[in-house]
């Protein structure tokens, strides 16, 4: 395993094809800083031009707290600031533009509480596993806050309008099995198996095209961008995986009787 500096409050790390994103703050239950969100961007794009990752996971550091949020203890500089403010929330657009559109498959492993900012890390991603004991929140109402339309959207287009208003309006922690029903999270595991059955998933997915992966993953974002229709440009993906390496490879695989070598 490659790693980066271990005392870094958010680290990449790579195992094989899997890239790590980890949350390293167990003594502020990794409380989401400026120079947190600002580390994001570069982490991630590491993650993109590493041609060997295939699937980046965010993960906690410590399997009992996931994210507790935004580090309060920040918000009386931001109340006197406004520049300290507005540099506050361009990094925290820049970190979750930055996961969203990571064009590889995504996948936040969630154990313990997952609240505000942390929770809306996870929904940048594309799949979010939880352990049974996972409870999460979105809770600006609690502070007099209100989330903009980009965050309020990432949680729409996973549980809907109504719960959405629930979740924001109440403010209040809901269960891993209520989040699940909600279509928050994809699955819960019990605690000392989520990373086992984290890896057996990726494990599916590494079994599977990358480029089909990726197109798939494009395709998916047009359609929740309000695209309804092929065009050119989703007749030319289609047409031109045909063509592909990978294509050739899975054809020659299931021919052949054997697993495909992606």
């Amino acid at each position: 395993m490659i790693s980066a500096m271990t005392q870094e409050l958010i680290f990449l790390e790579k195992d094989r094809h899997i890239g790590w994103l980890t949350l390293n703050r167990p003594e502020r239950k990794n409380a989401l800083n400026c120079a947190m969100w600002q580390a994001i961007p570069a982490l991630v794009a590491a993650a993109e031009d590493d041609p060997e990752i295939r699937i980046l996971i965010l993960r906690s550091s410590t399997p009992n707290i996931f994210c507790a949020g935004a580090d309060i203890s920040e918000f009386d500089l931001l109340i006197r600031d406004r520049q300290a403010r507005d540099e506050n929330r361009r990094a925290i657009r820049a970190a979750c533009s930055a996961l969203e559109n990571f064009t590889k498959p995504t996948i936040a492993m969630i154990g313990g509480a997952c609240v505000g900012g942390g929770c809306i890390l996870a929904l940048c991603c594309d799949l979010r596993f939880g352990d049974v004991k996972s409870r999460y929140g979105i809770t600006p109402a609690k502070l007099g806050l209100v989330y903009g339309l980009s965050d309020t959207r990432r949680l729409m287009d996973q549980v809907g309008a109504a719960a959405a208003r629930d979740i924001l309006f109440s403010a209040r922690l809901v269960t891993a099995e209520k989040a699940l029903h909600m279509g928050l999270v994809n699955e819960i595991y019990p605690a000392a198996a989520l990373a086992a059955e984290v890896r057996a998933y990726v494990d599916i997915l590494l079994g599977n095209s990358p480029h089909s992966l990726r197109q798939i993953k494009q395709i998916i974002r047009r359609v929740q961008d309000g695209s309804r229709d092929d065009d050119a440009a989703s007749e030319r993906v289609f047409m031109d995986a045909f063509d592909g390496s990978d294509h050739r490879q899975g054809v020659t695989a299931f021919l052949n009787k054997r697993k495909p070598e992606y």
